[in-house]
């Protein structure tokens, strides 16, 4: 009873003790008590239950004890790091640190909030404890927002909302969670299996010493790991649900319905960017390890080693409007190069030897899942997807921005330059009406352009088109066609080869310096490079 009735002071006194939340929007601004105007429109669990606390938990058992209070709660632990596979800490690059993630389900039983994939924490942690500041990624479902926190130097501090960061720069954000959650909303860079660098499945980054027993780390047998540790197949279905209903909030803002019928969508460039280029970049690999890792943890590969779709095309937003040349693949990621078309362990190790390829650490060796780069996000997968289901845009929309420079997934300029044709808003009768208005107003915007270049004719010549999604279709079986011909001609699959990698250091290298992705090169490591 005695529990309850605190709890009850708390909720009354919240506006009191929350003042000791102090506000640090930017990396340069000093922290300062938080202004009552944005105190009072906070509204997620975490601010609820922690912030308005008294006294406030500072610590990071004190902060999931306050979250679990009750008994109706509970906490899962995920691990990711650079070096997940290796027990030792490495000093080749300095240390190897790895990070800890924690998600919430069930109810805080005194207020009954539910936590279930509102509230994530990230903090490194050491082989024996987490260490350093504790960051806060929570779910404000009456703004349709996430909120940022972090302790620091003792004293909770609200960064950002995610409407916030979508004005905010980069250069303003560097430090922590922000800089790397450049949409706003949850990041997972290493979304798709096999989830590189982060404790997953068996045959993966299964890290054993991560599990109680005489041979783990100390941390293992505590309450922060243990029983809950868990793979990073779980967190991906988290990370997936939490960014569908965070792209969903956002479009609903967008979407403005009179009492007639009509719509409104505003501020369109930015809500459908996804479809055009990248805001947002995940890594991903092949789907079988080499044994060429610089840690020496598997063996020689024996079979043949894929090169992943996404590497090729843009297979996600594509699989979401059910193209014909992907049908009834399921899960399965590897339709480019099946079989024997896909790389020998010695044709790999050749391409690397060429070009010199390895870690800062140890040259000559690469990660544990080769042809390991940027692909196509999450992120942008969910809000085309969203946008798709909302009826802002339709299958043969998305096959005409998407047939643009197909073979060139992520970083076509053709593709990018053609958002300057959608209107910064629309206007239409009924939102079963919008996708062909949009049509028309970005044709009447193409049909106006007295310079119109290669990328804007083929953009016009596919938005009038009465079927976009089987030319895209066409248009993807014809690269495939190409792809697996020059692969299995013995005379042009060296070249082909060699033409594909060079492509992948390509994407590499901008994945290091694009500002939507260079925050997430946490590690000297973590993207092999040519040896200089």
């Amino acid at each position: 009873m005695k529990l309850k009735l605190t709890a009850l002071i708390i909720v009354i006194a919240a506006p009191l003790q929350a003042q000791q939340l102090l506000h640090q929007p930017t990396d340069a601004s000093p922290p300062t008590t938080i202004p009552a105007p944005l105190l009072n429109e906070i509204d997620d669990p975490f601010f609820k239950i922690a912030i308005q606390s008294e006294p406030q938990p500072r610590s990071l058992t004190a902060v999931i004890n306050t979250l679990l209070e009750g008994g109706r709660s509970d906490f899962q632990s995920f691990v990711v790091g650079e070096q997940i596979g290796r027990s030792a800490l490495s000093t080749e690059c300095g240390p190897s640190n790895r990070r800890m993630v924690i998600s919430f389900n069930g109810t805080h039983a005194p207020s009954g909030i539910v936590l279930d994939n509102n509230v994530f924490f990230s903090v490194f942690m050491t082989p024996d404890n987490p260490v350093g500041d504790i960051e806060v990624v929570a779910w404000d479902a009456t703004h349709g927002t996430y909120n940022y926190y972090k302790l620091e130097g003792g004293t909770w501090r609200f960064r950002n909302s995610s409407s916030e960061l979508d004005t905010a720069s980069s250069s303003h954000l560097s430090q922590g969670c922000l800089s790397c959650h450049v949409s706003g909303g949850p990041v997972m860079k290493e979304f798709t299996f096999p989830w590189n660098h982060w404790h997953s499945l068996p045959n993966t980054f299964e890290a054993l010493y991560l599990f109680p027993g005489v041979q783990s780390w100390p941390i293992a047998n505590t309450n922060f790991l243990g029983n809950r540790l868990n793979g990073a197949q779980i967190l991906e279905v988290s990370i997936q649900s939490s960014l569908q209903r965070f792209a969903d909030a956002d479009i609903r803002d967008h979407i403005d319905t009179a009492s007639d019928g009509s719509v409104l969508v505003s501020d369109l460039p930015n809500l459908i960017d996804s479809l055009f280029q990248p805001t947002e970049l995940n890594l991903g690999s092949s789907n079988k390890t080499s044994g060429l890792d610089e840690g020496g943890l598997t063996d020689r590969a024996t079979g043949a080693l894929n090169i992943p779709d996404s590497f090729f095309v843009n297979i996600f937003q594509m699989r979401d409007i059910d193209l014909p040349v992907f049908g009834g693949l399921g899960l399965v990621t590897n339709v480019f190069t099946p079989g024997n078309l896909g790389l020998s362990l010695e044709e790999y190790e050749e391409l690397l030897s060429d070009n010199s390829i390895g870690t800062e650490c140890m040259p000559g060796r690469d990660t544990l899942f080769p042809w390991f780069g940027p692909e196509p996000s999450e992120f942008d997968r969910r809000m085309v997807e969203r946008l798709n289901r909302r009826g802002v845009v339709d299958d043969a929309f998305i096959a005409a921005v998407l047939a643009i420079d197909v073979e060139t997934p992520l970083f076509s300029q053709e593709r990018a330059s053609l958002l300057r044709h959608v209107p910064q808003e629309v206007r239409s009768p009924s939102l079963s009406q919008l996708p062909d208005t949009l049509r028309a107003v970005v044709i009447a915007s193409l049909e106006a352009e007295a310079n119109r270049s290669a990328a804007e004719d083929d953009f016009l010549t596919l938005l009038k088109n009465p079927d976009p999604v089987t030319e895209l279709d066409t248009r993807v079986r014809g690269f495939l066609a190409r792809t697996q011909e020059q692969l299995a001609d013995p005379a042009a699959r060296q070249t082909h080869l060699q033409q594909l990698f060079s492509r992948l250091l390509e994407n590499r290298e901008v994945f290091q310096t694009n500002p939507i992705s260079a925050p997430l090169n946490e590690f000297t490591g973590l993207i092999p490079k040519p040896a200089n």
